[in-house]
């Protein structure tokens, strides 16, 4: 999967105003030196990737390292304890370590230089060092330097509340609906109902909703798909799970969020709630909903499930970025052939030395604890994400005792391939998805079904796994 701005929508927040913004980026830089803070200059990093000529630009080679920087993550003056505490190199090598019971870290081995520290950790919004303006404060180290740092304020992830009729709050629109088919599966096809809906003033009209042609006795099943693209470029994948009995409601991130995953995020959250609450089709059952992504969508779709106030059933990741950090340098060594248009996307985001959130939120595999059992799927030749990035979150998956599947496979291409000429490593690939999905939403069932049963007379638990620390079906492999 890859990155695609939506068609049709208004341009990119950021493209408004061009020679505004590079005042204003200058006259903050100045600000935010004099302050004693990092200024973020994602344009002059864009600078130095077009001055090469559109080739990774080449970082000075770091000294071997020596500095040492240690203090506390806190929230609202409480030690934080198990959070990641991360610093990193400025082409995005990573150095991390996670805080002790007192919520005190110590990280050492770094190269003289300068960095932003930033904290993540379950249920919090990633915290930067911040100066007493309330700015991102860099702290330059020198050979051999032991440097105590004031506390990295951590704030609780908030999930504002949703309007009690937000389908009218939010101009929940229907289109009109058409029949879409897909030459894989044979005989595969779908009614599809697209929507718009607007938030804080932005229109989104890339959602869709893929129901089964075919009757169905009960309710169908909720598949929740966030695309890297526009949904309209991955119908193909979503009539062939609507084909195989599943609700699939696609979303897609706006071009005019630009990176921001936040933003991507509350969309996203708000579309699984007009899902779930029927609004979309009362034939949906977003009980126990399943999930699926890939690429960059893989970091929304974790945002997402740190939102979503119930657990989902399953998540599938198709070749997904987990860490933009040790992806940034893999970038920056030469080591992955992207073309020029990810190449800039990636320069935007900065230096990863004094832009550590911006590449944070790219990097789920820092918080991994609040994913269901998931699904990691990745070819050996991926040259856009390499399967680095799947093999560390797996690691990162299972170290936080998240049940977790991989299917690694053999295949030349970053995408999901799914057309009139399918090849066999994806028809593979979509029997494995389906095989997952199934697997979850029958556990799912079955594990709803005993929670509503009355428990045997003096049976106490009765043996269920709810409640009863019975372990999962699901196996980790």
């Amino acid at each position: 999967m890859a990155i695609s701005n939506s068609a049709g929508l208004r341009p990119p927040r950021a493209a408004r105003g061009t020679r505004g913004l590079r005042g204003l980026t200058g006259l903050l830089c100045l600000v935010c030196l004099a302050a004693g803070g990092a200024c973020m200059s994602p344009l002059t990093n864009l600078a130095r990737y077009a001055a090469a000529g559109g080739e990774p630009y080449l970082f000075p080679a770091s000294e071997a390292g020596t500095a040492t920087l240690q203090g506390h993550v806190l929230h609202d003056g409480a030690p934080l304890p198990n959070a990641v505490v991360l610093v990193a190199e400025p082409p995005g090598t990573p150095h991390a370590t996670r805080t002790d019971a007192a919520g005190a870290y110590r990280l050492t081995g770094l190269p003289a230089g300068t960095y932003v520290p930033i904290a993540a950790a379950p249920g919090f919004e990633d915290a930067v060092l911040r100066n007493a303006a309330g700015l991102p404060r860099a702290v330059t180290l020198v050979r051999g330097q032991v440097a105590q740092l004031p506390p990295i304020q951590a704030r609780k992830l908030v999930r504002p509340p949703l309007a009690a009729r937000a389908a009218q709050a939010h101009a929940l629109t229907r289109r009109e609906a058409y029949a879409a088919a897909a030459p894989f599966p044979e005989g595969a096809s779908a009614r599809v109902q697209p929507w718009s809906f607007q938030r804080d003033g932005t229109v989104n009209d890339t959602l869709y909703v893929y129901l089964p042609t075919a009757p169905a006795a009960a309710a169908y099943p909720l598949l929740f798909a966030v695309y890297p693209g526009h949904s309209l470029q991955w119908e193909a994948v979503s009539v062939a799970m609507a084909s195989r009995g599943y609700a699939v409601v696609a979303l897609s991130p706006l071009a005019a969020y630009g990176r921001d995953v936040a933003e991507h995020g509350a969309d996203a959250r708000l579309a699984l709630h007009f899902a779930r609450r029927g609004d979309l089709d009362a034939r949906i059952d977003g009980a126990h909903p399943l999930a699926i992504s890939g690429s960059y969508g893989s970091a929304v779709l974790n945002r997402l499930i740190r939102l979503a106030p119930d657990p989902f059933a399953g998540a599938v990741l198709l070749g997904g970025i987990s860490n933009a950090f040790t992806g940034a340098a893999a970038f920056y060594a030469g080591e992955l052939d992207w073309p020029p248009q990810l190449g800039y996307v990636l320069a935007a985001l900065g230096t990863a030395n004094v832009q550590p959130a911006s590449f944070m939120q790219f990097s789920p595999v820092y918080t991994p604890q609040a994913m269901p059992p998931t699904l990691l799927l990745h070819t050996r030749n991926d040259a856009v994400i390499p399967i680095a990035q799947s093999y560390e979150y797996a690691a990162a998956l299972k170290a936080a005792g998240v049940p977790v599947r991989t299917y690694y496979f053999a295949d030349d291409s970053h995408y999901l391939q799914v057309g009139a000429d399918t090849p066999l490593a994806s028809r593979r690939v979509f029997w494995q998805v389906l095989a997952f999905l199934d697997e979850r939403r029958a556990e799912a069932r079955a594990a709803r079904a005993e929670r509503a049963a009355p428990p045997p007379s003096g049976a106490g638990c009765g043996g269920r796994a709810q409640g009863c620390g019975e372990a999962s079906r699901f196996q980790v492999q």
